[in-house]
């Protein structure tokens, strides 16, 4: 079983990856330009875009080793995690959502919160390898009934 840690800080539904730089910058505010329904995007001045994920306040995560941000639409524990976004990784499902540099270490938050307000402990760290991505999404329901949604970093 795969232990992850997971951020369920959001009343309102939306996580922004910021990139660690600005964290302290970081008003909360700069989200609103983002309304899509599960992933869009910001830009930040002199930082370029930057992934918003939205559309319902779900528990996120991100898995590394496969660039996947994974919201627990309907999961009881993690014991399908690792197995279910696996099964997922070649499903035909997935909808481009935009392209998108990125580079660098950033912080998952929940993007109503000022950055000077947000703990630690409320974040994730994460560090994608400089490069071009095509973000894609994906509804996703595993054979034992669990249910996630996807965002992955695709390099293109």
């Amino acid at each position: 079983m795969v232990t992850v840690k997971w951020i369920d800080g959001t009343d309102f539904g939306y996580y922004v990856l910021c990139p660690e730089s600005h964290v302290a910058a970081w008003d909360g505010s700069e989200f609103m330009d983002a309304f899509e329904d599960y992933v869009g995007r910001v830009t930040l001045a002199g930082l370029g875009d930057v992934p918003v994920l939205g559309g319902e306040a779900l528990p996120v995560t991100y898995l590394d080793h496969r660039m996947t941000f994974v919201r627990k639409y309907a999961a009881e524990d993690d014991g399908g995690l690792e197995h279910a976004v696996d099964q997922a990784m070649g499903s035909d499902g997935w909808t481009d959502a935009f392209e998108i540099s990125l580079g660098g270490n950033y912080r998952l938050m929940d993007c109503m919160v000022a950055g000077g307000d947000v703990a630690e402990s409320d974040t994730i760290r994460v560090h994608i390898p400089e490069g071009r991505y095509l973000v894609r999404s994906l509804f996703f329901e595993a054979f034992s009934g669990d249910q996630f949604l996807l965002e992955r970093l695709v390099g293109i």
